[in-house]
């Protein structure tokens, strides 16, 4: 295969799970297909996709990464578990004090996310801000705290400038530490990036999920789909690439 026919195959995959009526409850159905989906591709869909988006954030339904430097991507509630894995903290109640000690975080990201956990719901900059003093706090730095935490999924956006605390908000998300290994959720990650994607390299594979993963575990995820006979080794332009075996269908709306 090469890089052309790679391209008119994705965009023939993409407009084949991209939905036929348009409305909220199918954009969430399209992210659970797609697994990553960034708004401007949402929005050239539908122009309420914007609108729609927030409300799925707020009923929990999808959720915003801020994990790849400089963009957002949008994945359904039911991946997170796996991206926890790979990027979020086992205690996440106490974990970030040790973070902020090491100055892994701030200690203003560190304060922010005590308050948070304290909160009853969710709360925006400006709450925080009275919450901390307005004297010793702005809104910009306490909006740069808040994205210190976003990475690693501490804190998750929940509707237009507000925020909650994964633990409180999913508590079932980080108790899959205990539950899934590092190993499953990348296969599991890998997986899902095949099917919508058809055919990729590990190279290309592991610069995708760079921020995620490391390329020693997108190699051992590649290893065992292809002992489990999930994947089947193809070309891509001369050099040895990956693709489902059986790809999944498009699922009903």
């Amino acid at each position: 295969m090469t890089g052309e026919e790679l391209q008119q195959a994705r965009a023939a995959r993409w407009q084949a799970l991209q939905p036929d009526q348009v409305s909220s409850a199918a954009l969430r159905a399209w992210v659970r297909e797609i697994g990553f989906a960034e708004l401007p591709a949402l929005e050239a869909w539908a122009l309420e996709a914007p609108a729609w988006v927030e409300a799925e954030l707020a009923a929990l339904h999808l959720i915003e990464l801020a994990v790849w430097p400089g963009v957002h991507r949008y994945v359904p509630v039911e991946l997170l578990e796996y991206i926890y894995v790979a990027v979020g903290d086992r205690h996440p109640r106490s974990d970030f004090r040790k973070q902020a000690s090491r100055g892994q975080i701030s200690w203003l990201a560190a304060e922010v996310f005590e308050q948070l956990l304290a909160a009853p719901g969710p709360l925006g900059p400006a709450d925080l801000r009275e919450r901390l003093g307005t004297e010793r706090t702005s809104l910009l730095g306490l909006e740069r705290a808040l994205a210190e935490l976003a990475p690693s999924l501490k804190v998750i956006r929940v509707g237009r400038g507000i925020w909650r605390p994964l633990v409180l908000a999913l508590p079932r998300v980080p108790a899959a530490m205990d539950q899934v290994s590092l190993a499953a959720a990348a296969a599991a990650l890998v997986s899902h990036w095949l099917d919508v994607n058809i055919c990729d390299t590990e190279a290309g594979i592991a610069a995708y999920f760079a921020p995620l993963l490391s390329r020693s575990r997108i190699h051992d995820a590649l290893n065992a789909l292809e002992t489990a006979r999930q994947v089947t080794i193809d070309t891509l332009d001369g050099q040895s690439a990956f693709r489902l075996v059986t790809a999944k269908v498009k699922a009903p709306l």
